[in-house]
């Protein structure tokens, strides 16, 4: 069996604090997933190719990203990138894809921080420890 997570096309990336990014389709997305971003030269907002950061969903076409959820969260500021522009007759495809299949359930980050279980919801996925609280 194979895992190919679905590319959604972005149609817009703000210049803002937090950055949000709109797809054209229903993203089925949820707070706290981690995902990639491939932005294309030619869209502009390079800085953002090939980022992986977990995002906030704020409808079914659009999220923020965080450089980290797990308070203080990190918001990803993009007011100085490059504007985003879909261009005429692109080559390719500015999207956002998934890393995993969701968010991992974060319950007590209090003890989790104390505890060194996670530094963030992006370690997490990237180190592919558990934060689920674990009973002492």
């Amino acid at each position: 069996m194979s895992f190919s997570p679905t590319r959604v096309p972005i149609s817009a990336i703000t210049q803002a604090n937090p950055c949000v990014i709109t797809t054209s389709t229903d993203h089925n997305m949820t707070t706290g997933q981690v995902v990639r971003i491939n932005v294309p030269k030619n869209y502009g907002m390079v800085q953002l190719n090939h980022l992986s950061a977990s995002i906030t969903v704020l409808s079914t076409t659009t999220f923020s990203l965080q450089y980290k959820q797990v308070p203080p969260s990190t918001n990803v500021d993009s007011t100085t990138f490059t504007a985003f522009t879909t261009p005429s007759n692109p080559s390719f495809t500015a999207e956002v894809l998934p890393i995993g299949s969701g968010p991992t359930p974060i319950k007590t980050t209090v003890w989790q921080a104390t505890n060194n279980v996670c530094i963030d919801t992006l370690d997490d996925a990237v180190t592919n420890i558990s934060t689920t609280e674990i009973p002492i």
